[in-house]
């Protein structure tokens, strides 16, 4: 286990001893459901040597919570997907390598990598009892890792007609992007996400900062979505 991940365990393991049953974060003040839904969107920071390649970038995230209210802590079951593109440095060093391959040629223009993810994590509410507060949680998750890089260059577009308005657009070959190359696998991960939510009428609004690391080949992908959104 990573001096990192025994960390977070650790701070978990603490913060789960001190919540008490009152919702002060991460559950809607509802005694009359189990199950919470909520959507959020934000931005992702690549870190450690993912951040020499990635350049920061969107991601968008949802799923469902159950959580009785006589339980202490509670259960979230999340999907995401976050999308990074591929950093300049990143792709003159790839150019580099196919300009002295002497088999090769041509040239990078482009490139991306992206992640599907779905976690199981369990959520701690820490604090007394209010409608605001402050919540931990952490999990496991398997993630879909992607990757391609792209060049620019002639495409042809196929001529397109509408059938309802009665006009047609010829196509024909015009600039554009095409995929060169591009990888994948499926991979195992864990998290560790700080959040605070705010008690609204229907439900809440929440910010929360999720530290992932994604076990790939030999490396880890780092990175931290910072994302906002709504729980009901």
């Amino acid at each position: 286990m990573s001096r990192t991940l025994l960390v977070g365990c650790v701070v978990l393991a603490a913060a789960s001893l001190v919540v008490t049953p009152a919702w002060a974060g991460g559950r809607p003040d509802s005694s009359s459901r189990n199950w919470f839904g909520h959507i959020g969107a934000g931005w992702a920071f690549a870190q450690g040597d993912a951040a020499d390649v990635l350049e920061d970038d969107w991601t968008l995230s949802g799923g469902a919570m159950y959580w009785p209210s006589d339980w202490p802590i509670g259960l979230s079951i999340e999907g995401a997907y976050t999308d990074f593109d591929l950093s300049n440095s990143a792709l003159n060093a790839i150019n580099d390598a196919i300009n002295q391959d002497p088999n090769n040629d041509g040239n990078i223009s482009g490139g991306s990598a992206d992640y599907w993810q779905l976690a199981v994590n369990g959520v701690w509410s820490i604090g007394g009892n209010s409608d605001n507060g402050l919540y931990l949680t952490g999990g496991v998750g398997w993630y879909h890792v992607g990757g391609e890089v792209t060049q620019n260059g002639l495409v042809y577009y196929p001529p397109v007609c509408d059938p309802w308005f009665w006009w047609c657009y010829p196509g024909g070959v015009g600039p554009g992007t095409f995929i060169v190359g591009r990888v994948s696998s499926d991979e195992v991960g864990w998290n560790l996400v700080a959040g605070y939510s705010f008690e609204v009428t229907s439900g809440q609004v929440f910010i929360e900062a999720k530290y992932h690391q994604i076990q790939w080949e030999n490396e880890n992908i780092d990175f931290i979505p910072v994302t906002i959104g709504f729980r009901w």
